[in-house]
């Protein structure tokens, strides 16, 4: 209903400057759809040994360059020989290299350098390269590897506190702004309404907080929450295990939702002057906007661009979630055409509230329109990436769920409203309406909601691999079919050190010979990896061929990617274990 009713009460001259507007913006987006995308996060740019090289000596120090100033993680540089027990190892950044030294004494055989650090936007960065001192074949005895999982529990839960932290904060800003802008209300609200921005307040302020561990155990690359399978028991991970890799901007967020929300709350619960009315509007926009300390908005460039625009689209969000519960709200109060009860309001009155509501809503949703654009266009870049990336595909989720409000204010724009204004005193009419109006806030809510899982994904993410089939461990072939690939091939020796991959790929029954093809392989229970491996075609044959070094023995995940074509970028995973 807000869309559209925006959409009827707009001036001509507002409506033609809009579209122009957003044409303008879209236009520049498919018109520079082949850029390259942005990126979000720390990413490594050389390494000096290079990955895969082979040395007669040992080098005293290794150097990662990366391509902005990244931030240690205590504990997360690891050196792994080929017996596979890591050793941590000192290291310090200079301007944007991470300098790490190395232990004397190191013997022949293949290394693993993995490291975990923090990229400008507070999203931990994680990967490994490996060398080889004396010759290729040369490798320790293989042990058994440590037990230390990926933090899928502490990942997930990250998402859904932002989740909670963004709709608490949108529906506690949005109200207000819907209280003081469209009902211009002068007196003290009801103990109903006092209740219900509390609520939204206290969520918004607990997400926030809960966020501190769970974001500082996500840097250290811990899970926050494990379940014991001996006992059954919970057990959370202590704070000294978590607090070092605590990072001052999402502190500053705690601390900012609590002290501008709490004052917004504080102002907004009694009646007062204009000035009063000003400071609520302008506190909870503070506690609103406090999300853009963290995040893409602190690395994607140009910085302050991006922070206007999703400052620009946090303000135009709360105003369409707030106004349209805080609508929600009103309606069942006020009951037009209903009976005449205390706090009803007659229909026409209730009318004008709704149009109100659309002539300032107008800017809001053409804001959030615009802003919503050129965010998309700064993180993501590409066309590529919004196709391939997984955080390009929640994005896409995202727009299928506005899409669907736009829908259903359709609906009530065309089915609904006319009569409305026609016959304000039909009850039926009103209700038709306020069942609409529900539908569209549980949309905006799922919106929201990925909204939460978006803001802690990288536009330079692949999507996540798939089941392929299991091999035999020595000298092992390799076998899977996934979303259309056929890998067929052989890693040979399969033993820790330098392995050969060779593979033959079939796209849709087709064969492939792509330039870019990539092979990765993680080690999931030491945290190890990606290490990437680029292959290249052999003539004649058809088949890709790299060398790949596996320094350790345990249960390897190698993933094959084919970049097919601007949209298609299948993935398949094949478990290898090497003894």
């Amino acid at each position: 209903m807000s869309v559209a009713v925006i959409w009827e009460r707009a001036p001509r001259v507002i409506r033609g400057a809009l579209l122009g507007l957003l044409a303008a913006v879209t236009g520049t987006f498919v018109a520079l759809g082949g850029a390259s995308p942005a990126l979000a996060h720390a990413d490594l740019l050389s390494s000096s040994p290079e990955d895969g090289a082979v040395l007669s000596t040992a080098p005293s120090e290794v150097e990662l360059v990366f391509n902005e100033p990244v931030q240690l993680v205590e504990g997360a540089t690891r050196l792994f020989p080929g017996d596979g027990t890591p050793r941590e190892l000192d290291a310090r950044v200079v301007d944007t290299a991470v300098v790490v030294e190395l232990p004397v004494g190191l013997i022949d055989g293949s290394y693993a350098l993995s490291y975990r650090v923090v990229s400008a936007d507070g999203h931990p960065v994680g990967g490994a390269i490996t060398f080889q001192l004396g010759s290729r074949q040369a490798s320790g005895p293989a042990a058994t590897p440590l037990a230390q999982g990926d933090p899928v529990i502490t990942e997930t839960l990250v998402s859904l506190l932002t989740f909670t932290q963004y709709l608490g904060l949108l529906v506690f800003a949005g109200w207000l702004f819907f209280d003081v802008i469209v009902l211009r209300r002068t007196d003290a609200p009801s103990d109903r309404h006092r209740r219900m921005s509390g609520y939204a307040l206290v969520a918004a302020i607990s997400a926030s907080f809960l966020l501190l561990p769970a974001t500082a155990a996500r840097v250290a690359g811990e899970e926050l929450v494990q379940l014991l399978p001996d006992s059954g028991d919970l057990v959370l991970l202590p704070m000294s295990a978590w607090l070092p890799s605590l990072s001052w901007p999402v502190l500053a967020v705690a601390g900012t939702v609590t002290l501008a929300g709490l004052v917004a709350l504080a102002v907004a619960q009694r009646a007062g002057s204009q000035l009063n009315r000003l400071l609520a509007v302008g506190s909870a926009a503070i506690a609103l906007l406090s999300p853009v300390l963290v995040g893409h908005t602190q690395t994607v460039q140009p910085t302050w661009l991006m922070q206007f625009a999703d400052a620009g689209h946090l303000l135009a969000g709360a105003f369409w979630v707030g106004g349209v519960v805080g609508l929600l709200r009103f309606l069942a109060i006020a009951q037009p055409a209903g009976p005449d009860e205390p706090g009803s309001v007659p229909a026409v009155e209730a009318a004008a509230v709704v149009t109100r509501f659309s002539r300032f809503a107008l800017y809001s949703v053409g804001l959030l329109a615009v802003s919503g654009v050129a965010m998309g266009y700064l993180v993501v870049g590409s066309w590529e990436t919004l196709f391939a990336s997984a955080y390009g595909q929640l994005l896409l989720i995202k727009l299928g769920l506005v899409a669907l409000v736009v829908v259903l204010a359709a609906c009530n724009r065309l089915a609904f409203l006319p009569r409305i204004v026609r016959l304000p005193s039909q009850e039926q009419q009103w209700r038709r309406l306020r069942r609409t109006l529900v539908w569209e806030a549980w949309v905006l809510v799922a919106a929201v909601a990925v909204t939460g899982f978006l803001t802690n994904h990288s536009p330079n993410m692949p999507t996540a691999g798939t089941t392929a089939q299991p091999v035999s461990p020595q000298g092992v072939e390799l076998v899977a079919e996934s979303q259309g690939l056929t890998v067929t091939g052989m890693l040979e020796p399969a033993l820790p050190g330098s392995n050969t991959v060779t593979v033959h790929l079939e796209y849709d029954g087709k064969p492939v010979s792509v330039a870019d093809v990539r092979v990765e392989a993680r080690l999931t229970e030491q945290a190890l990896g990606p290490l990437v491996a680029s292959p290249r075609l052999l003539e004649g044959t058809g088949d890709y061929e790299a060398t790949l070094s596996l320094p350790v023995r345990g249960e390897w995940q190698i993933q094959v990617l084919a970049r097919i074509d601007t949209y298609a970028q299948p993935i398949a995973v094949i478990p290898v274990v090497i003894e």
